[in-house]
């Protein structure tokens, strides 16, 4: 790590613990050519919740350094995480393009072998939409799910090498298979249209090309939330325009109940917060409007309090 992400790590994270370091030693670093999977376990000092851990990665904004930092707020408050890359890395595709969610089967099947019982998966937009989708299709594997800022439905794929271009395909695949998703109906991505918008809203949004995704998917696209082994929370942010995920979340519970799903299952909804609704503080949270000016306080007092909810969450499992 260089000294100036190190830096950026401690800064970004010391706020949420009033100066109290809370770095450990990495126990184990994974890598895909050796282990099928590219990530990094963090155990805690002292194991609050034994049998238990959580695999946790972030979205399309974020990198594996803030996964990183991510697994060591829950490894602070004493839960095993294993902090994992999907894209980007050694091994991994560099789009969100036909992006393979075996490493992540692999990863679970690691940490069920090192006898963790319940393995969780926490995921943020991106990412919510891989743990929703990973935990469908990992029956008995996946445990509970976690989906921040989450989609109802399989997303078409793209990439963001040279701008962002939408790709032929789904974001995901399994077991060499294409999932099925439901596409953006655009031959070209609204470069234009999405900065317009964005420089007229103040912040970055792409509310509007994902809205016909949540309200009109591809039925064989839906993601089948009711497959997953487990409870499962969903945390959204009336404030995020980046994409419609309070609405997506409702779908997903309008088809967990009308499944009879048999687990627990809810969704927290809050009135602050923008995109990245995560439990430290990021520099791209400045380019969302709940997150800074007037609404910095109570961001940050929404992400905290769904962190103590999280917790909670993973108590009841």
């Amino acid at each position: 790590m260089s000294k100036q992400a190190s830096n950026f790590q401690k800064k970004a994270m010391r706020p949420m613990y009033r100066g109290k370091e809370i770095f450990k030693p990495v126990n184990e670093v994974y890598r895909f050519k050796t282990d099928g999977f590219h990530g990094e376990l963090f155990r805690p000092e002292r194991d609050n919740y034994p049998g238990k851990a959580l695999i946790c990665f972030s979205g399309s904004d974020g990198r594996f350094e803030w996964t990183r930092m991510l697994a060591q707020v829950f490894q602070a408050h004493g839960l095993t995480a294993l902090a994992l890359a999907y894209v980007a890395e050694e091994g991994l595709p560099k789009a969100f393009y036909h992006v393979p969610i075996d490493p992540l089967e692999a990863a679970a099947k690691r940490l069920h072998g090192m006898s963790y019982e319940k393995v969780g998966l926490w995921g943020i937009s991106k990412g919510a939409e891989l743990a929703l989708t990973a935990g469908s299709l990992l029956p008995g594997l996946v445990n509970a799910v976690v989906a921040v800022a989450p989609m109802n439905t399989v997303c078409q794929g793209f990439s963001e090498e040279t701008g962002i271009t939408i790709m032929p395909g789904s974001a995901w695949t399994f077991h060499g298979e294409e999932v099925p998703y439901t596409p953006f109906g655009l031959d070209k991505f609204p470069t234009g249209q999405v900065v317009w918008k964005s420089l007229k809203a103040r912040e970055v949004t792409m509310y509007d090309l994902y809205i016909p995704l949540v309200q009109n998917p591809n039925p064989a696209a839906v993601i089948q939330a009711e497959s997953i082994t487990g409870p499962i929370l969903l945390i959204s942010s009336k404030m995020d325009t980046m994409w419609p995920s309070e609405a997506a979340a409702e779908q997903i519970m309008k088809r967990l109940r009308e499944n009879n799903f048999s687990y627990s299952y809810q969704h927290l909804s809050y009135d602050y917060g923008g995109h990245l609704f995560v439990p430290m503080e990021l520099r791209l949270a400045k380019f969302f409007r709940g997150d800074r000016g007037k609404y910095k306080e109570l961001s940050r007092e929404a992400r905290m309090d769904s962190l103590t909810k999280t917790l909670e969450f993973v108590t009841r499992w």
